[in-house]
């Protein structure tokens, strides 16, 4: 089998979890990196990748795949570009920073017939996906609702907190929660989320409260801060309710050494069991499916579709926190 030639675009933080399994592959050549900051060369050279470019545009026509791991509003121009080209596309989240620029994708992938894999790891995670089968397996019943409560530092990079390049974390950060929510309750009706910009010069929402409710009756209840002082965080709550008892997380180490889910039904205690490195694991299996998808051999479990969907509800919650309405998801049909 001729190895598939795979370029990488941008070279910060988040290709730190892509290269190591990657590079494991030997049925795939890591042939280019590019990257506007020179210091980008030295993670060619750790992964012994031999080219190395500023301009991702030198990189195209060496390879049959990119990875796009640049920021979120940079998205859309190098997915097209490549995408017409025929070069199958794997995309970090969030698909893009407007509906406008996710559909000029979408038109890029049908026209040329490249796909494109968005990286919506969660999808691949047996923590989350353990989660997901004791609710699907009505293990409290149903309608439930998922309480997330996250409140750190947040990135250094300040396009994270530009509203029209990073969108600050109810697009970045939530984005995850947003389309495993869909994938596991089905679409959204609507959203209300009440926001505060703290950080000095961000002009992103960067905390806040977002309610959503999905047609099946599920909410989705977010409580998130990327805006405390460095080295300060906030109290992690991941729990699901439901009318017969809680799913919580952290549950601690289970019998056998690995992470565990609590369902709490009120006289009865029941672990739900996760391998310990499941992220770990989850990136490397999403790093597989793409060389399956890049070969025509499977299409994504995550493509353009469904990065548009959970863009749409992200823009709805940003749509909300800004008027302080409700806003139904059929009312979002721009950035």
């Amino acid at each position: 089998m001729t190895p598939l030639k795979i370029g990488i675009i941008g070279a910060g933080g988040i290709v730190g979890a892509h290269l190591p399994h990657l590079a494991a592959r030997k049925d795939i050549e890591l042939t280019a990196i590019s990257d506007v900051n020179p210091a980008g060369k030295a993670t060619a050279e750790k992964f012994g990748i031999p080219n190395f470019f500023a301009d991702y545009r030198e990189l195209l026509p060496l390879v049959d795949a990119v990875l796009i791991c640049v920021p979120t509003f940079l998205h859309a121009s190098i997915a097209a570009e490549s995408l017409r080209l025929g070069k199958a596309v794997f995309c970090e989240k969030p698909l893009a920073r407007t509906l406008e620029e996710a559909d000029r994708m979408a038109q890029a992938s049908c026209e040329s017939g490249a796909p494109l894999q968005v990286g919506f790891v969660r999808r691949f995670d047996a923590e989350w996906l353990a989660w997901r089968d004791a609710i699907q397996g009505d293990k409290i019943g149903r309608p439930v609702v998922w309480n997330d409560v996250s409140a750190i530092s947040g990135p250094e990079a300040p396009w994270y907190f530009r509203d029209d390049q990073g969108g600050g974390p109810f697009l970045d950060g939530c984005i995850h929660n947003y389309d495993f929510a869909l994938h596991t309750f089905g679409p959204a009706q609507s959203v209300f989320c009440q926001g505060h910009t703290w950080r000095e010069n961000a002009t992103a929402i960067d905390t806040g409260t977002a309610t959503i409710r999905f047609h099946a009756g599920d909410d989705l209840m977010l409580k998130w801060s990327w805006a405390l002082p460095k080295g300060c965080s906030g109290t992690r709550v991941f729990e699901l309710l439901g009318p017969r008892g809680t799913l919580s997380w952290p549950g601690g180490v289970a019998s056998d050494g690995r992470g565990r889910f609590v369902v709490n039904n009120g006289n009865q205690r029941e672990e739900i069991p996760f391998p310990a490195k499941a992220l770990d694991e989850a990136f490397k299996a999403q790093m597989d499916e793409f060389i399956a998808v890049a070969r025509r051999e499977n299409a994504p479990r995550a493509g353009v579709q469904e990065g548009r969907a959970a863009l749409q509800l992200a823009l709805a919650v940003l749509a909300s926190a800004r008027s302080g309405e409700v806003v139904h998801l059929e009312e979002v049909t721009s950035s």
